[in-house]
């Protein structure tokens, strides 16, 4: 991995008119990473999913036997089989409810009520989605 070139780091933040409290960040995190050791693999892998991580995005590996496909309003039914977006939500919220599975245990006003069966916790029993946040399983 080549080595991180602070001078043109500045440059390019500053040209882009980065605030104060985001560029010490980024150049906090620089530090670190110029002190690790990666293979050009392991600095995409690495980027990608520190990437989601940092925002609480959820990185659960797909199942090669599961399709899922985003889920539409007016398409989803009782006792289909659905999980939250990977992405649906940032922060603490994120923590909660992204890449979880369950059940749709009802359909009222637009909203997807939902159970979870993933065996995490906590327990989501009667959480209300809209189908924008979710995904179904197609197969």
């Amino acid at each position: 991995m080549p080595e991180v070139n602070f001078d043109w780091v500045k440059g390019q933040m500053q040209e882009a008119k980065v605030k104060v409290g985001v560029g010490t960040a980024i150049l906090k995190l620089l530090e670190t990473w110029n002190e690790m050791k990666l293979s050009n693999n392991q600095v995409k892998e690495t980027v990608e999913l520190f990437t989601k991580l940092a925002v609480n995005h959820s990185i659960l590996p797909e199942k090669p036997d599961e399709i899922w496909a985003d889920a539409q309003p007016g398409a989803i039914l009782v006792g289909d089989e659905v999980r939250v977006k990977s992405d649906a939500y940032d922060g603490d919220t994120g923590v909660i409810h992204n890449g979880r599975r369950g059940k749709v245990v009802g359909v009222r006003y637009g909203d997807i009520i939902f159970k979870s069966n993933d065996g995490k916790m906590p327990v989501l029993d009667g959480t209300h989605y809209t189908p924008y946040q979710l995904q179904k399983r197609v197969r």
